[in-house]
């Protein structure tokens, strides 16, 4: 099995991090397309891939399908307000300009054309869930009644010191109506640069048991297993999480051993 964590550098244009070839079946591709000073226009195709374009940092204009949307995620960080999020299906040109943005592109393999939708932040669905040191905010672009084909998409606020992915959970066995077959990535980003904490996946029969350190622009991939996440105390974490399998309906599995906690 590849690498299950990436630290990247990033640059101007698009940085490509995750890909098929690590040992994904689902997940394609992520990336993060860095418009800057000397690089304010980027065009692409979605090609066979269906995939989200989640503006990080902006503001900027996506046009697809003969749609423009422009001045969308005027946020100055992933901090200080929720997503702007573009879906584009397979099939479609498209092209990105900003004087200074960030965007996160998702992808996965899909074989329909459906129309490219806009989703605002006032459209994201927020929520807070679990309790204690395990409370975290959740925003949920791209769920599991939107027109997406095979995956959903959100973020996660993970406050100082507390847990988030927990009870720690699965997805990684299609069962009936107990269990669902998804890929997981997360995209981390701290509040402050020296910001860290700590991702563990493991399996039952031990073939993975690993502690991820977690920094400012790190990138997790969860082929199979359970997952929970721990930020340190006196940090803010951030990480946009993209589930992709054979369609966009999650279940997950929570650990037995470790769901008592919910009562």
């Amino acid at each position: 099995m590849k690498k299950l964590v990436q630290q990247p550098n990033l640059k101007k244009g698009y940085n490509k991090i995750i890909t098929s070839a690590d040992d994904l079946k689902f997940i394609y591709e992520f990336g993060v397309l860095v418009l800057k000073e000397g690089l304010t226009n980027y065009k692409d195709s979605s090609g066979r891939t269906e995939m989200a374009l989640v503006v990080l940092e902006g503001p900027c204009s996506i046009k697809v399908g003969g749609k423009n949307w422009a001045n969308i995620g005027e946020r100055k960080n992933v901090f200080e307000g929720l997503p702007a999020t573009v879906y584009v299906s397979p099939g479609y040109d498209f092209e990105v300009n900003a004087e200074k943005a960030k965007i996160a592109f998702c992808k996965t393999l899909a074989s329909n054309k459906k129309d490219p939708f806009y989703v605002s932040p006032e459209e994201v669905l927020v929520k807070n869930v679990g309790k204690d040191n395990w409370s975290r905010e959740v925003r949920i672009m791209i769920g599991q009644n939107s027109k997406s084909q095979k995956f959903t998409m959100g973020e996660t606020i993970n406050p100082s010191g507390n847990w988030s992915g927990t009870p720690p959970h699965k997805h990684d066995v299609q069962n009936a109506d107990k269990e669902s077959c998804h890929e997981e990535l997360y995209y981390f980003l701290s509040d402050k640069p020296q910001g860290w904490g700590i991702e563990r996946i493991y399996t039952k029969d031990g073939e993975i048991d690993e502690l991820l350190l977690l920094k400012d622009n790190t990138v997790t991939i969860m082929p199979k297993g359970y997952h929970s996440v721990v930020v340190a105390p006196g940090y803010k974490f951030y990480y946009l999480w993209f589930l992709a399998g054979e369609n966009n309906k999650v279940i997950p599995f929570e650990d037995p051993d470790h769901n008592w906690i919910k009562g």
